[in-house]
C-alpha cells in the first residue's frame, strides 16, 4: 500500500511539473502592451516550481524558459536580439538558459531556507518571487557588462540611446521598469497560486 502510494505521489510530481514546463512555454510567448510596458508572467511558474518542488525542480523549469528565450534569440526575433546573436551566438544561447536557471534554482532555495526559520508561507514565497527576478536580471545585465559591454558601445544605434553610457544603456534602455513589472507580477501572483497549491496538497495528503 505504501508503495503504491509513493508510486502515485512521484506520477503526480511529474505530470505537475510537465504542466508547468508546458506553462511555462506558453506564458514566455505571450506579452501584454499596456503603453511601454509589456507584462509577462514567464517567472512565475519558476517560482512556483522551487517553492512547492524544491531547488532542483525549479532550475528545471528556468532551464525550459531559457530555452525558449534562447530559441527567441537565435532566430533574431528583435534588432536586439540580432546584435547579440551576430556578436557572440554561443554566450547569448548560455546566457539565456543560465540566467533563469539560476534564478529558479536560488529561488527554490531561499524557500527552503527561509521555511527552517519561518512558517509564514506567504512571507517565503514572497521572499522566493522577489529572488527570482532580482537573479534573472542580475545575471542579465552582468552578462551585457562583461560579455557585450564594448560591443554594445561600439553599436552607434546602442550607444546613442545611452549618451555614451554603458551602465544607462544596461540599466535603463535594455531592463528598465520591466523589471519593477516583473518584481511586481511576482509579488502579487506567486503568493496567490502557491496558497491554493498548497491546500491542493493538504487535500491530496488527507484522501
Amino acid at each position: 500500500m505504501a508503495k503504491t502510494l509513493d508510486t502515485r505521489a512521484k506520477t503526480l510530481r511529474m505530470v505537475q511539473l510537465a504542466f508547468l514546463a508546458a506553462l511555462e512555454v506558453v506564458l514566455m510567448l505571450i506579452y501584454i502592451p499596456i503603453g511601454t510596458i509589456s507584462l509577462n508572467f514567464g517567472l512565475v511558474p519558476i517560482v512556483i516550481a522551487g517553492v512547492l518542488f524544491g531547488p532542483a525542480c525549479g532550475a528545471m523549469i528556468g532551464g525550459v524558459s531559457g530555452i525558449v528565450t534562447m530559441i527567441q534569440v537565435l532566430t533574431g526575433q528583435s534588432a536586439f536580439y540580432l546584435f547579440l546573436v551576430a556578436t557572440n551566438p554561443v554566450a547569448a544561447a548560455l546566457l539565456c538558459v543560465i540566467k533563469t536557471a539560476a534564478a529558479g534554482f536560488l529561488s527554490g532555495l531561499v524557500y527552503k531556507l527561509f521555511m527552517k526559520f519561518s512558517k509564514f508561507k506567504a512571507a517565503n514565497v514572497i521572499a522566493s518571487a522577489v529572488v527570482c527576478p532580482v537573479v534573472n536580471t542580475g545575471i542579465f545585465a552582468l552578462g551585457m557588462l562583461a560579455i557585450f559591454g564594448k560591443p554594445l558601445m561600439d553599436n552607434p544605434d546602442f550607444s546613442a540611446l545611452s549618451g555614451g553610457s554603458l551602465v544607462a544603456l544596461v540599466f535603463v534602455v535594455l531592463i528598465g521598469v520591466n523589471f519593477f513589472v516583473e518584481l511586481a507580477l511576482n509579488v502579487v501572483v506567486c503568493p496567490v497560486i502557491s496558497k491554493a497549491l498548497f491546500m491542493m496538497k493538504r487535500s491530496e495528503r488527507t484522501q
